[in-house]
């Protein structure tokens, strides 16, 4: 039974490392997809297409630090983060990225994933692929949040309501 376990967990393992590439390149198609204007303006409430990507890359920096405290014997900071201040620590770190190029926030958002494949690569199949494990968790919810901003900006470019400020004749 124990090989069977195994084996089930290094197959979790490549549907969980399937997920994210496939969440991730989603991202990436959307993200080229925006226009050059989209980059620095405002088009999801007050953030841009640059503020978004920071955004994602700040979180999965967090991940990739929870990930080596996990490796190190530590509990992760993030386990104890008080979600009441999520717009804030959101709003802290869209602010440190303001002054970089969008190119190079771009860079810090595949380099990120670089980490963290190379992290996710000293963790055991069990560790990755079973469910309720921490490092399992925390690559989902890296998942999710590829897809809930990938989501976004798809809605943005098909101009959908409330995504961006629309007239009453739907043109912005």
């Amino acid at each position: 039974m124990a090989e069977d376990d195994t084996r089930s967990y290094a197959d979790d393992r490549r549907r969980l490392l399937g997920e994210l590439e496939l969440e991730r390149n989603q991202l990436l198609r959307n993200i080229e997809t925006c226009r050059i204007r989209d980059i620095e303006r405002p088009m999801i409430d007050e953030w841009s297409l640059k503020d978004i990507v920071g955004h994602v890359a700040s979180w999965e920096a967090e991940v990739v630090s929870a990930l080596l405290d996990i490796q190190e014997g530590r509990r992760p900071a993030i386990l104890d983060f008080d979600e009441e201040r999520t717009d804030a620590w959101n709003q802290d770190h869209v602010e440190r990225k303001r002054s970089l190029t969008f190119w190079s926030v771009l860079e810090q958002l595949k380099a990120g994933r670089e980490r963290l494949l190379a992290t996710v690569a000293q963790f055991d199949d069990a560790a990755i692929g079973e469910e309720g494990r921490v490092p399992n968790q925390l690559l989902q919810v890296v998942a999710n949040h590829d897809k809930e901003h990938w989501h976004i900006i798809a809605a943005y470019l098909a101009g959908m309501p409330g995504v961006r400020e629309t007239s009453a004749a739907g043109t912005s």
